[in-house]
């Protein structure tokens, strides 16, 4: 599973989440750069589940983004972590796209992380 809370600021995530998604997200770049991704049909519109992933292939941009805003907000909180922007460069410039998380995106994901925390899988 990869997770990106698409919407929420870093500094709203919980320890675990912000670990989670700092390690998860830089599978998405390097999945395209390996040629294993297969870039096409990608998902008009955010969701989770299926194509959660998928919808992300041509928003490079925006993940390199947050990556950093993750990695920032881990050195804040104390956590030693390793810095991975490296995975963002010598993307496809066609795939580094930015995106602008709709308030419907950040519903879902606080939804989502509420689920979690109650203990719902």
């Amino acid at each position: 599973m990869t997770r990106i809370n698409c919407g929420i600021p870093p500094a709203e995530l919980t320890d675990k989440h912000l670990l989670a998604e700092h390690r998860e997200i830089k599978r998405i770049p390097n999945t395209i750069k390996s040629g294993k991704a297969k870039v096409e049909n990608i998902p008009r519109v955010f969701t989770l589940g299926k194509g959660h992933v998928k919808f992300f292939y041509d928003k490079l941009y925006y993940l390199h983004i947050r990556y950093v805003l993750l990695y920032t907000e881990c050195i804040k909180r104390g956590f030693k972590v390793t810095f991975y922007g490296g995975a963002f460069e010598g993307l496809p410039d066609h795939l580094y796209r930015d995106y602008c998380p709709t308030t419907e995106d950040e519903r879902i994901i606080r939804e989502r992380i509420k689920l979690r925390l109650s203990g719902v899988k």
